[in-house]
């Protein structure tokens, strides 16, 4: 009895061991990039998303409809 209470604190032992070696994943926000509002919409865009027309800041949907 008392071998199998000693093999099962070395397993628990080399459980622990191991568990704690892993990389821990932890959740990350994605970086925050640059947003800019639509003149005509006034939702938040990334630079890509917006064009630059007669100095506003037009989003790619809102000058499609116009």
């Amino acid at each position: 009895m008392a071998k199998l209470i000693l093999f099962l604190i070395i397993v628990g032992i080399i459980y622990f061991i191991f568990k704690s070696k892993k990389k821990k994943t932890t959740y990350k926000e994605p970086p925050i990039k640059d947003l800019i509002m639509c003149e005509k919409c006034k939702t938040f865009y990334t630079k890509n998303e917006i064009l630059k027309i007669n100095g506003k800041n037009i989003c790619k949907e809102c000058y499609d409809n116009s």
